[in-house]
């Protein structure tokens, strides 16, 4: 496999692309919404993203295979589709990406729709435009995003099935009019059990929110939504953390664990670096308010670095940070990231790091770092050296290799297709 070549320059300038927009946009976990289980009948297949990092428009590949991958494969093969962005999000049958990532309000932004060729190949099958355009796919003929061009207080609903807008929700019952900018859904939108939550920011004319420009909250708020009836419900909020999801990045920070609570990312950098603190938070099945007795702060292991990945699986939690502070050159050229597990329910004892895996780059686009797939956990491990792929989780609890990837660029995703 080819080393992935990076400079300081490069990379600044990759990840600052992403940290500068306001707007944001797993596999069973069916992109970190509830679960589905796949009909009788019905063929799976798994899709692997790859894409290179040193130049825009990071332009990768979208390979559909008929089974799991094993081993060393390649990603450009007869059948693959070349595509532009690091990451990607799945429901049932269908592929779903971001069309202009690290784009604020750029009218060329939108949601891309791929679909299954009888070969098995994919193809893009249909898309919607709209101005850093954050989306969620809640089932198969309802989703919503944010649309800075139809209105910063209002959330679309779309179609999946058609691609076509069908509606929206109007927010501005949460306006504060003492904000001199205010924006829903541009970094989180999620739903559970019937509710819609979509994250409400705030931040001077000139920020706008942006995490790298206005200083961190020091608290987040979300707005909950009756789904059946799309109708505001009440807005929560956490002092906790300042952030929760992330702006112009396709890895939502979040995801449905099987225990039916939503598991959310704080990144905790921002401005000033990481001053705010990076931690987990969640809100429990059956409830709507954010879980004030739960919470992990990774400060409290290591200071100043980053969460962004989390899976939640027969009592586990899985994450990953960095074994030193947050900083901008060191997160995609160097592995400097170490998989970990908590006992979610009990979370005072502490981390452990997930034996047999080697550390990794950070996740940045992947959506999937962490997956459950076919009942099995799965973490993306990309060194630029020797490994770019995903170790799987054994019946033991160690990891061992599951494929490596030698064509294609560094590895941007894996998701289960079911059709």
């Amino acid at each position: 496999m080819k080393k992935n070549i990076f400079t300081t320059k490069s990379i600044g300038a990759l990840v600052l692309a992403g940290f500068f927009a306001f707007t944001s946009c797993s596999s069973d976990d069916n992109s970190g919404s509830e679960p589905t289980k796949p009909e009788v009948g019905k063929t799976e297949s798994y899709a692997v993203l790859t894409a290179t990092l040193g130049v825009q428009p990071f332009v990768g590949y979208l390979t559909n295979f008929a089974k799991m991958p094993e081993g060393n494969i390649d990603n450009v093969q007869k059948g693959s589709l070349q595509v532009k962005g690091n990451g990607m999000k799945a429901y049932g049958e269908w592929i779903f990406q971001r069309l202009q990532l690290g784009r604020v309000s750029s009218p060329d932004d939108g949601i891309l729709r791929y679909s299954i060729n009888p070969d098995g190949s994919l193809v893009e099958t249909g898309r919607i435009t709209g101005m850093s355009s954050n989306f969620y796919v809640h089932d198969k003929t309802t989703g919503y995003y944010a649309d800075a061009g139809r209105g910063l207080l209002k959330i679309q609903i779309f179609n999946p099935s058609t691609m076509q807008r069908t509606g929206e929700i109007d927010l501005s019952v949460v306006e504060d009019k003492k904000a001199e900018f205010q924006a829903v859904g541009s970094r989180f939108i999620a739903s559970k059990d019937g509710k819609l939550y979509v994250d409400i920011i705030t931040g001077t004319k000139d920020g706008q929110g942006s995490q790298m420009k206005d200083p961190a909250p020091g608290y987040i708020k979300l707005a909950v939504i009756d789904i059946a009836t799309n109708k505001y419900e009440k807005t929560i909020q956490d002092n906790r953390i300042s952030y929760v999801g992330y702006g112009g990045n396709a890895n939502q920070m979040w995801t449905m664990g099987d225990d039916g609570a939503l598991y959310m990312c704080s990144h905790g950098f921002g401005v000033d670096g990481a001053t705010n603190g990076s931690a987990i938070v969640r809100i429990k099945k059956g409830a709507t308010e954010i879980d004030q007795d739960w919470i992990i702060k990774i400060n409290d292991y290591v200071k100043n670095t980053t969460v962004g990945s989390v899976a939640v699986k027969e009592g586990k939690l899985y994450t990953a940070w960095s074994d030193k502070a947050f900083s901008y050159t060191e997160i995609l050229p160097n592995a400097n990231f170490t998989y970990y597990a908590f006992d979610k329910e009990n979370i005072a004892v502490g981390p452990k790091a997930v034996e047999g895996l080697p550390k990794s780059t950070y996740a940045f686009q992947d959506a999937q770092a962490i997956s459950t797939i076919d009942g099995k956990v799965y973490f993306r491990v990309v060194d630029n050296k020797t490994y770019n792929g995903y170790y799987v989780l054994g019946a033991d609890n160690i990891a061992k290799p599951a494929f490596n990837v030698g064509k294609g660029g560094s590895v941007w995703g894996l998701v289960k297709l079911v059709k």
